[in-house]
């Protein structure tokens, strides 16, 4: 979805917020909800979405709710926006519409079979005057358009559109067109009073009313400040609110806060509004980090009657049943977890509930899985795991895993342990061949040579350029994280040193990558070690005088002219000459653009300070030397940003005007 970026002035007088119709999820939802609209009189649905508050913390409406469509979204977009109430909904497949209304009342939902239905009921309840449903299913993908903002696809349908439809279509169009400009009058719009204070105060959010996003928006800003105290007193103070709104930016400030209220701004968040999946979802939290698997459980088991297909929910119910002793049920709700979105956690936890029950075959093929997936460094976890249910059967389970994230001394002692208590268990066998085959496991590093920037300088570099080597590691089995290792040494001992920390996924056999870089100081012959999972590669070093130009290469800097085209290539930078040839490229694309930079005010008035005080940058240009264009270079060597963020000649200038 489109959010709408425009600074709009402040709006007085304004009456009382209407009703607002979001529009529906599903086939024919937007033209739906458009037609709902027009029948009450209640504004756009299509401005009511593009003008909806944004939430302060970067997840959205979605980190609260499973869905706007909802009740909960139904709650959420009556207390965010002020309207009198709200009416949001979806259209099933079969055609059965849901529709939630909120308002002073509290919440209300229905179900029908058909639009009409619809209409009448939401007529009633506003208490809106009897007229016709217009709806105009022709009109739901220009609308969808509208709402991505992309006002030409939606136009682009109006000739093929009856008189009737396309004159609402037009309306529509003209009204986002106007949105997207210049802003909009919202109240105008029919807009509630809470949604034209937010756009008008979004960039100061302390001057935004009490109404609405209001209080929330106050209450994170002072994070914006790195003011934590106030923003742990605004947070608390949310916490006396009877609003779900301002219970969940409680709860989510005081859990950025790391604030242990968290704990009682969920349970305040459950109880006030148990139609938001955010509370029972920290509420299960609580209770893990409290042991209390049952509270978990509870909780995991609400959060998903209001989002049933959220695969996190499902991973975490499947580990609480685990730690409530039910390993049937653990694995059934792991199970529909991997169904719904394949993921780590729940592969690690199969293979575990698999193990305990003794099933070989399939916690084999889940560990597998979870391996394959594991992206997140998830293993560790799996193997605290293993490690706390003290089965010695177990260990050979923590070598598998062990082994196939590198940890080869580990996962022999693990092996070990097992076949040591059960040297007739039916996967001895398999613990026998495993250690065998780590006896054997080969692991070689070769060092490929330097980068100079985007360049590969194989085994000659220049003194102070930082210049990165790149290593290549392979095994026979697996590789480990941990540390790299860079060694530059001459006779008299170490002259450089660098130190990475590699991270793998498991089952990685091989990998290339650069590390981090050294630099030389003087010339010579030099010998490169570098040290990686218990082996080692050497490698000569030839180190020749280096120049400016190599030594921006290394900063990843190429200079570009005026047109965007280098000025030099990678490769004539790095030539023994490339200072000279840049020093002249620059030279003569900075005196070529003096006369535009005489038409720059910026650059036409006299400099008031620094040592070209009285002369101007145009005339600077215009009389420049290589000496003083060495002399940005070296500056640019120092704030590599300089030449990073614009082309050279305009970095040249900015420069000069900023010279003291």
């Amino acid at each position: 979805m489109r959010r709408l970026l425009i600074a709009l002035g402040a709006f007085f007088g304004l009456g009382l917020a209407a009703g607002l119709v979001l529009p529906f999820d599903g086939p024919g939802g937007g033209a739906l909800a458009l037609a709902l609209a027009d029948r009450v009189e209640a504004p756009s649905p299509v401005l009511a979405e593009l003008t909806l508050p944004e939430t302060p913390w970067p997840q959205g409406w979605g980190y609260l709710v499973g869905t706007l469509y909802g009740p909960g979204g139904a709650r959420l977009v009556y207390e965010a926006t002020g309207a009198d109430w709200v009416l949001v909904g979806r259209v099933q497949p079969d055609g059965w519409i849901e529709a939630y209304l909120y308002g002073a009342g509290g919440l209300e939902r229905a179900r029908f079979s058909e639009p009409e239905l619809l209409a009448a009921w939401l007529a009633l309840k506003v208490e809106a005057p009897r007229r016709p449903l217009v709806l105009r299913p022709q009109l739901d993908g220009a609308l969808a358009r509208l709402r991505d903002g992309d006002v030409e696809g939606a136009t682009r349908g109006l000739a093929e559109l009856d008189p009737q439809a396309r004159a609402r279509l037009e309306a529509e169009i003209a009204a986002v067109k106007g949105l997207f400009a210049h802003g909009a009058d919202l109240a105008a719009l029919g807009l509630p009073a809470a949604v034209a204070d937010y756009w008008a105060h979004r960039q100061d959010p302390e001057a935004m009313g009490d109404a609405g996003m209001g209080p929330v928006w106050k209450a994170f800003f002072p994070i914006t400040q790195d003011d934590r105290p106030a923003a742990r007193e605004r947070a608390l103070a949310l916490l006396g609110s009877d609003r779900a709104l301002d219970l969940a930016g409680a709860l989510l400030l005081l859990r950025a806060l790391d604030d242990p209220a968290w704990v009682q701004a969920a349970r305040r968040l459950t109880a006030a509004a148990p139609e938001l999946t955010l509370g029972w979802e920290e509420l299960s939290f609580a209770a893990f980090d409290a042991n209390d698997a049952d509270e978990a459980a509870s909780a995991l088991e609400r959060a998903l009657t209001l989002d049933p297909e959220n695969d996190l929910y499902w991973t975490n119910l499947g580990w609480a049943r685990y730690l409530q002793g039910d390993l049937p049920g653990a694995i059934a709700a792991s199970l529909r977890a991997m169904r719904l979105a394949p993921n780590p956690t729940a592969a690690y936890n199969l293979g575990l509930f698999y193990a305990l029950a003794r099933d070989h075959d399939r916690a084999f093929a889940h560990y597998l899985q979870a391996l394959r997936l594991d992206d997140e460094g998830v293993a560790s976890m799996a193997l605290e795991d293993l490690a706390k249910t003290h089965r010695t059967d177990l260990l050979y389970w923590q070598g598998f895993l062990l082994e196939r994230t590198g940890r080869a001394e580990e996962a022999r002692q693990a092996y070990a342990g097992f076949l040591a208590e059960h040297p007739d268990h039916p996967l001895a066998p398999l613990a026998r061949e495993a250690l065998a085959a780590l006896e054997r496991v080969e692991t070689r590093l070769e060092l490929l040579g330097f980068r100079l920037g985007p360049l590969d300088v194989g085994f000659e570099v220049g003194t102070g350029e930082p210049v990165r080597p790149r290593l290549r590691a392979e095994t026979s089995g697996y590789l480990p994280s941990g540390p790299v290792e860079v060694e530059v040494r001459s006779d008299a001992g170490v002259v450089a040193h660098a130190r990475d920390e590699v991270t793998l996924p498991p089952l990685t056999s091989d990998w290339t990558r650069e590390l981090a870089p050294v630099t030389v100081a003087e010339p010579g012959r030099y010998r490169v070690t570098v040290r990686y999972a218990g082996q080692s590669v050497e490698a000569e070093l030839r180190v020749r005088p280096g120049h400016l130009a190599r030594r921006l290469l290394a900063q990843e800097v190429v200079p570009l002219g005026l047109g965007g085209t280098p000025l030099l290539t990678p490769e004539e930078l790095a030539a023994p000459d490339g200072t000279d040839r840049l020093v002249a490229a620059l030279l003569e694309a900075v005196r070529a653009a003096a006369p535009n930079a005489e038409r720059v005010e910026r650059f036409a008035k006299p400099l008031p300070a620094g040592p070209f005080q009285g002369r101007s940058v145009a005339q600077l240009m215009a009389t420049a030397d290589a000496k003083l264009v060495r002399r940005f270079l070296e500056a640019a060597l120092e704030r590599p940003q300089l030449l990073q963020q614009q082309d050279a000649v305009n970095a040249f200038a900015a420069w000069l005007a900023d010279l003291r």
